[in-house]
């Protein structure tokens, strides 16, 4: 148990001096978990057995998903088809909540730097044209982009605890869509007072 420990808090101070000793995190864990086997903390059946198969193929499966939504257009359809139902003059809330929703929308399948990548010059142009600020607009899609709450596979922690906590997808959507909700009403009545239209 104290080899155990010691690997633990080497592990943890590896991954807080991440950038003074130039050794990527996931490095870091590889060679702990490396570690428990050498020292004889863990068996390499034991090893095998905490493996969660279904977070490696889950991830295996959805990262090409959201490559392939990035670089087939997928995405610039889905933000086209919004954009095209907000009207032609649409007030700056009905584009700080319409930008919410596609971000958000948008970061539950793919990656939310895609996404926010994706919409910040849609909705920059769509800002011009309608004569507000565009700061509040790309605000709310930076902050929808990290509200990955409703999927297991909108962010690498859901997926994470999908298999140990044995969760369903539609867990994560009664939980997630509550939090989506509030976020968009906090980012509705606070993004206006910090950066007015």
């Amino acid at each position: 148990m104290m080899i155990c420990a010691a690997i633990l808090v080497g592990v943890i101070i590896a991954m807080v001096l991440e950038k003074d000793i130039n050794v990527p995190m996931q490095t870091s864990a590889i060679i702990g978990g490396l570690m428990c086997v050498l020292t004889g903390c863990l068996n390499e059946k034991q090893a095998y057995q905490g493996i969660d198969w279904t977070t490696i193929f889950l991830f295996a499966g959805m990262l090409p998903l959201a490559g392939a939504m990035d670089k087939s257009g997928a995405g610039k359809v889905i933000a086209d088809f919004v954009v095209g139902l907000m009207g032609d003059a649409p007030s700056a809330v009905v584009i700080v909540a319409a930008m919410f929703a596609l971000s958000c929308g948008l970061t539950q399948f793919m990656s939310n730097t895609a996404a926010a990548a994706l919409l910040a010059p849609i909705a920059i142009s769509i800002a011009q044209s309608v004569g507000v600020s565009p700061y509040p607009v790309v605000m709310a899609i930076g902050i929808a982009g990290s509200c990955a709450f409703t999927t297991p596979v909108a962010t690498p922690p859901n997926t994470l605890v999908l298999g140990p906590g044995q969760f369903k997808f539609m867990d994560y959507v009664k939980v997630g869509l509550p939090l989506v909700f509030i976020s968009l009403i906090v980012c509705l009545v606070v993004i206006p007072l910090v950066w007015p239209f």
